[in-house]
C-alpha cells in the first residue's frame, strides 16, 4: 500500500460476500505460485505449476482507515481452490513486527483452517467456515488454507503498525501442513521442519 490517506470522519465499504471484492478499495495484491513456491513441501509440483501458467492462489484487497488518531486496516483475502501436489492453497503467512498487536479474522465464504504458531511454538488450529471469527493474539504468526472445492473469502482487521515479518514463516514455515488423503484434508509434520 503506497498511498495511505487519512479519513477524520465515519468511512464505510460495501462487500460483496461471494468474492471478496469490496468497494471503495485502495490497493489490491495477487499472489501465485511463484510467490509462495519456497513454502510448499512439493518443490517439484510447485515448479511444474509455475512452468504451466503459474495460477493465483489468493488476492487481497486493502483499505486503510487511517485517522489523526488511528491507523486501523481492513483486508479481504479471496484464496482460490487448489492444491501444489497434495499440499492445499494457503496465504504465505506471517508474523507481526510489532510482537504487541493481535489482529481479527473473519471467514465469510468457504471452509479451511487457520494456522497459528506462537513465538514459542505452541501450534493453535481453528477450523474454518462462514460465521467463524477469531482474534489472533499478539506473538502468534498466521496463516489461512482454503480445504474446500470453492473459494475462501476472510475479512481481517489490524493496525498498519503492526507490519508484517514474513522471514520467520519462510525460513521454516509452520509446524504442520495440510494435504489431501483420501479426499480429506489431514495435518501433517513439516517436511521443512
Amino acid at each position: 500500500m503506497d498511498k495511505v490517506e487519512t479519513y477524520n470522519l465515519p468511512v464505510s465499504v460495501q462487500l460483496d460476500i461471494n468474492t471478496g471484492v469490496f468497494s471503495p478499495c485502495v490497493d489490491t495484491s495477487i499472489r501465485r505460485v511463484s510467490d509462495l513456491a519456497m513454502m510448499f513441501a512439493n518443490q517439484i509440483a510447485a515448479q511444474k505449476m509455475i512452468a504451466e501458467g503459474n495460477p493465483q492462489v489468493y488476492e487481497i484487497r486493502y483499505h486503510p482507515f487511517k485517522t489523526d488518531k488511528s491507523d486501523m486496516a481492513l483486508g479481504v483475502t479471496t484464496i482460490q481452490p487448489g492444491k501444489v501436489g497434495d499440499e492445499y492453497f494457503m496465504t504465505k503467512g506471517h508474523f507481526h513486527e510489532r510482537e504487541d498487536q493481535p489482529e481479527i479474522y473473519f471467514c465469510v465464504k468457504g471452509s479451511g483452517y487457520l494456522l497459528m504458531e506462537c513465538l514459542d511454538g505452541d501450534f493453535q488450529v481453528a477450523e474454518w467456515k462462514p460465521g467463524t471469527i477469531t482474534h489472533i493474539p499478539p506473538q502468534y504468526a498466521h496463516r489461512v488454507v482454503n480445504a474446500g472445492q470453492d473459494s475462501l473469502v476472510f475479512v481481517a482487521s489490524y493496525h498498519l503498525s503492526a507490519g508484517h515479518n514474513y522471514e520467520p514463516v519462510i525460513a521454516r514455515g509452520f509446524e504442520k501442513i495440510v494435504v489431501e488423503k483420501e479426499g480429506k484434508a489431514v495435518f501433517i509434520p513439516n517436511p521443512r521442519r
